[in-house]
């Protein structure tokens, strides 16, 4: 049971930080870059990524308590959230709830877009945080290591975006991407499912 859970954890929170589908912003956003630039545009991106997903981990719960917002409708409408997401990624688009389009086209005036819009909200956005939110209520521990594994993923799979890129292709990429979409779809669902079954519950 344990496995499983850290199983649907690391999938949930991989798919919605979805560093994968950030590949061709990257590169578009560090044309320009010396290698030891986007090197450490990365490595600022993934550390905030971590910083942003771990406090909301830890705290989230307490921030919940503090507006008087219960687990079971936070899950329904994280639910509600993470299936927008969803469907965009089964579109192959860019979610509107990771970066606007004026947010993206202000990233390219800045000098740093490590910490934002990189880490956040691109990386460790709104949906990502419901998602630790909702998950970490359940073992706090599995969704730290979640977080970390997927930051680990994501900085390895942003050093290598020009080489994934190539190697996929803007069509391997899509279909990928409208994978993920269909298995975070599911998963919102059961989001949903759960907030109503525990509300019933109280």
């Amino acid at each position: 049971m344990e496995l499983k859970f850290a199983l649907k954890a690391f999938v949930s929170i991989f798919i919605i930080v979805d560093p994968l589908g950030l590949v061709p912003y990257f590169i578009t956003l560090t044309s320009g870059y010396s290698p030891s630039k986007r090197r450490r545009t990365v490595h600022l991106a993934i550390m905030t990524t971590i910083l942003v997903l771990t406090a909301f981990a830890i705290f989230g719960n307490q921030i919940l308590k503090l507006f008087g917002i219960t687990i079971p409708a936070f899950r329904i409408a994280g639910g509600f959230i993470i299936f927008m997401v969803a469907i965009q990624m089964l579109q192959a688009q860019r979610t509107r709830l990771k970066a606007t389009p004026e947010e993206e086209a202000h990233s390219y005036e800045q000098e740093e877009i490590g910490v934002v819009p990189l880490g956040t909200p691109m990386l460790a956005g709104p949906g990502a945080i419901t998602t630790v939110i909702v998950l970490s209520e359940s073992n706090l521990w599995v969704i730290l290591a979640s977080i970390l594994i997927t930051a680990l993923l994501a900085y390895v799979i942003l050093l290598q975006a020009n080489r994934i890129s190539n190697l996929l292709g803007p069509t391997g990429l899509n279909i990928f991407i409208r994978l993920m979409g269909l298995v975070l779809a599911a998963v919102s669902v059961q989001f949903v499912i759960d907030g109503i079954k525990a509300a019933f519950i109280f």
